[in-house]
């Protein structure tokens, strides 16, 4: 038994310790000139559960810079979510648009 003022270590957890060894992956979503502002709001807002706020900024970076992070997971999430994007299909706004936006699935840098 502990005193009074001595710190107690618990065990790791099998489930923490295992995610602390499994690398992460990022889903990288890349821009074109066939989706709008909204399309990527829409969709960030709708797949990843993010805020307006969130998805306007993933939109922004990834029309200025060429790509963005969208979210960094565990493989299997980003497969999935990656999967999703793809599947997303074309811009309703723009006519001209044919198809989903183009993602990977890459090892998170760190």
């Amino acid at each position: 038994m502990a005193t009074f003022g001595e710190t107690i270590t618990l065990p790791e957890t099998e489930a923490e310790t295992e995610q602390e060894k499994s690398p992460l992956y990022s889903i990288i979503l890349f821009n074109d000139e066939e989706h709008t502002y909204g399309y990527v709001i829409e969709m960030m807002t709708n797949l990843f559960d993010k805020s307006q706020q969130e998805a306007f900024e993933i939109a922004y970076e990834v029309d200025y810079i060429g790509q963005a992070v969208v979210k960094t997971c565990p493989y299997e999430e980003a497969v999935l979510g990656c999967k999703q994007i793809l599947s997303y299909g074309p811009d309703p706004l723009l006519g001209y648009s044919r198809g989903s936006m183009k993602a990977i699935v890459q090892e998170a840098d760190g």
